[in-house]
């Protein structure tokens, strides 16, 4: 018994118009082949008529899948971690820079204010990464995004 081949989708027509025109030019014939000796069955197949020769490479070609995309490991030490460490603690100071001298609010109001509203912005940010498809939302982000408010939160009270 002979393997079966599965032809993609779009190798369906090739094939189809392949057997169609072929066959009416081929000749009666083109189907017959010379009966295999007792020896050699299991060795060799069946040849085919020349207008099913394309057909048969065709059919031996693996179908091509489309590439996955290679599972990116999330790294402590990678760059958007020190992205999100800055743009963390960068928040938290220009926030609580305008609370305190455009705002008029004391540093002991503006603090909290400022570490809530950069936190909230790095847990937005990890929820749309959540929500996008393959995408992934990141424990490690966050843990960056705490270091870098606690970085900011130290430099404030100095």
């Amino acid at each position: 018994m002979q393997p079966v081949h599965v032809i993609p989708g779009r190798l369906w027509v090739w094939a189809w118009g392949a057997l169609l025109v072929g066959l009416p030019a081929a000749g009666a014939n083109a189907w017959a082949a010379p009966p295999p000796a007792a020896d050699s069955v299991a060795s060799t197949p069946a040849p085919l008529p020349p207008t099913l020769t394309g057909l048969r490479v065709e059919l031996l070609v693996p179908p091509t899948r489309p590439a996955r995309r290679p599972v990116r490991r999330d790294r402590w030490w990678a760059r958007d971690k020190a992205r999100y460490l800055v743009f963390s603690g960068l928040w938290t100071l220009s926030t609580q820079y305008v609370l305190v001298h455009k705002a008029g609010w004391s540093d002991g109001n503006a603090l909290p204010a400022s570490v809530a509203s950069s936190a909230t912005v790095g847990l937005a940010k990890e929820l749309y990464d959540a929500s996008r498809i393959g995408g992934r939302a990141s424990g490690k982000d966050l843990v960056a995004n705490a270091v870098g408010i606690g970085l900011a939160v130290g430099v404030i009270a100095l």
